[in-house]
């Protein structure tokens, strides 16, 4: 057998994109600088020996989405914002495809198990956390206090310590840190991004979703909910906006009195849009309990299995999805949401 036969699909693939897709034929060398690997992993590649990690095979795809890469005299890969709408679609069928030909030849129990806060490429990983205004913020995390607690200033604590745990334990070896927005340095914009919560506390959600306009969840103030943010969709059908909203329900016998009963969590991921082999995953509910529900739906040792399983079936291995969900509270608990349940889910994105 040739060494050409011996090559798996995706290798094939690979080369052939890197030889006859683009209007010329780039050498492995110079593919090997786009990449950031040596030219001996591109060959590596190219005949089946190893196989990239999701950040490289996002590389791939936006780099050979469109021939503009190799214009005007420079090879290099666009920018999202460069993108055309046609182009990123392009980009993710391209990026559907690798992943599919790599998991192709995976073992059975290695393509059937999900792992959502699993990053293979050893990227570091940042978790970034609101900050509580400083008249709503404990004396204890004032730094001029003896016993100054500096996690006490932290919005969304609860949620943040659970997945910071979690994220650790699913990825030992990788660079996992969490930080508030003023935290960030130049580097840390270009990681794996979580952001853990919502708008009012957490400039750098804001500021993210700006770079993200055409995603068809938006947050905005409600005259009835002043401590959050409600979520409204715009169908893709052009019909009216929608609105979710936490529920209260009145409590009997005590008078006109209502208790807190349902959040509205929201959880997406999307390319990092000032990394596009990095991630950007978001958590976040009108309230704290939505974004820990939102957090607990992948972390929960019951339920994460059977959501994952709900993700993989629903999404695949698209790099751009959403969804709101309900996020019950019992008895002052949050109680994770089972995304099996029809009742749970609210709206997904991409819309089927």
């Amino acid at each position: 057998m040739s060494p050409a036969q011996r090559r798996t699909p995706l290798a094939r693939r690979l080369r052939e994109l890197r030889t006859t897709h683009l209007p010329r034929q780039l050498t492995q060398a110079t593919l090997a600088r786009l990449l950031l690997v040596a030219e001996t992993t591109v060959s590596s590649y190219e005949t089946g020996q190893a196989s990239p990690g999701d950040d490289k095979l996002r590389t791939y795809a936006s780099f050979f989405a469109t021939p503009r890469s190799i214009a005007n005299g420079q090879v290099r890969v666009l920018a999202e914002e460069e993108l055309s709408a046609d182009e990123r679609h392009g980009r993710d069928v391209l990026l559907l495809e690798l992943r599919r030909l790599r998991d192709h030849g995976a073992p059975a129990h290695a393509r059937a198990r999900r792992r959502t806060w699993h990053f293979p490429d050893d990227t570091p990983i940042r978790l970034v956390c609101g900050k509580i205004p400083s008249e709503d913020v404990s004396r204890l995390a004032d730094p001029r206090h003896p016993n100054f607690t500096r996690l006490l200033g932290y919005a969304d604590l609860d949620p943040m310590v659970e997945l910071f745990g979690h994220i650790r334990a699913e990825n030992p070896t990788t660079d996992v840190r969490f930080m508030q927005p003023d935290d960030m340095s130049d580097d840390d914009f270009s990681h794996h991004v979580v952001a853990v919560g919502g708008l009012e506390w957490n400039d750098m959600t804001e500021s993210f979703l700006s770079e993200l306009e055409d995603l068809p969840v938006k947050q905005i103030g409600h005259r009835d909910f002043p401590d959050g943010e409600i979520f409204v969709v715009k169908p893709s059908d052009g019909s009216e906006r929608v609105e979710y909203t936490p529920h209260y329900r009145a409590q009997l016998n005590k008078g006109a009195t209502s208790r807190y009963v349902e959040d509205v969590g929201y959880f997406a991921r999307v390319p990092n849009p000032y990394n596009m082999t990095a991630t950007l995953t978001i958590c976040n509910g009108v309230h704290s309990r939505g974004v820990l529900g939102a957090v607990r739906m992948f972390t929960h040792a019951v339920l994460r299995e059977r959501n994952e399983e709900y993700l993989a079936s629903r999404f695949g291995d698209a790099p751009r999805y959403g969804m709101l969900f309900r996020v019950p509270i019992n008895n002052g608990k949050t109680v994770t949401p089972d995304l099996s349940n029809p009742k749970i889910r609210l709206f997904e994105w991409p819309e089927e």
